[in-house]
């Protein structure tokens, strides 16, 4: 899987004040910042278009990005992966996205997401009238960058009744490490009158609420909006 290249451009100071990132966003630009390796936090802005046109189509967990910009009239280059980003949740637009820089030949923590197969076919859900609720739909792994999957795929054909899937039972590639607790529940098969159902939220208690925050994990550092 080769790097994706995309072109960026560092934020003046200006952009970096109050309210400019709103005003970026109206120019058709999303806000971002690039973290890690013991360097300074950079404050970048990137084509909303182009940026969206990459991610068709894609899981975020595995782009590897290069990322190339001029710095005091010289060319550079960051690769990163996508570390956190917000989104309206109205729109769906990006409000913000943060990235982590990676060595290539250097291990990195991220996460991806679980694709369950053969929900309906599954022996409890077919035969024992049971209904499947789901756990953790991401897992947290270790790995070279290049080694990233997509996402982890489970087949609950076989799952009865009763039965859980945890992470212990997930047999990823030798490469990848899986980080979370072996106990950690990620599908299970149960009666009807067992599955929890979220309640819907208050009207008054909803009125006042931050907007979504789609958040891969929290950044060590944010910029001043």
């Amino acid at each position: 899987m080769s790097n994706t290249v995309i072109n960026v451009v560092k934020r003046n100071k200006d952009e970096l004040k109050k309210n400019a990132s709103r005003r970026l966003r109206a120019e058709g630009f999303i806000p971002a910042t690039i973290y890690g390796q013991a360097e300074k936090p950079l404050s970048i802005k990137i084509d909303k278009k182009n940026f969206k046109e990459i991610l068709k189509n894609r899981s975020m967990s595995n782009i590897i990005f290069d990322m190339h910009f001029k710095e005091d009239g010289r060319e550079k280059k960051e690769t990163t992966l996508i570390k956190e980003f917000q989104k309206d949740p109205i729109s769906a637009d990006f409000l913000h996205v943060d990235f982590i820089r990676i060595q290539m030949k250097k291990e990195v923590e991220t996460t991806v997401s679980v694709s369950i197969l053969n929900e309906e076919e599954a022996v409890g859900v077919k035969e024992g009238g049971g209904v499947v609720q789901r756990g953790l739909r991401e897992l947290r792994i270790l790995c070279l960058p290049t080694d990233i999957p997509e996402k982890i795929v489970y087949d609950i054909k076989n799952l009865e009744m009763g039965q859980s899937v945890k992470v212990s039972d997930i047999i990823p590639e030798e490469e990848i490490k899986i980080l979370n607790n072996p106990e950690e529940v990620i599908v299970s098969i149960i009666h009807p009158t067992h599955l929890v159902v979220e309640q819907p939220v208050a009207e008054e208690e909803a009125e006042g609420e931050e907007p979504e925050v789609i958040a891969k994990e929290k950044a060590a550092e944010k910029e001043e909006q």
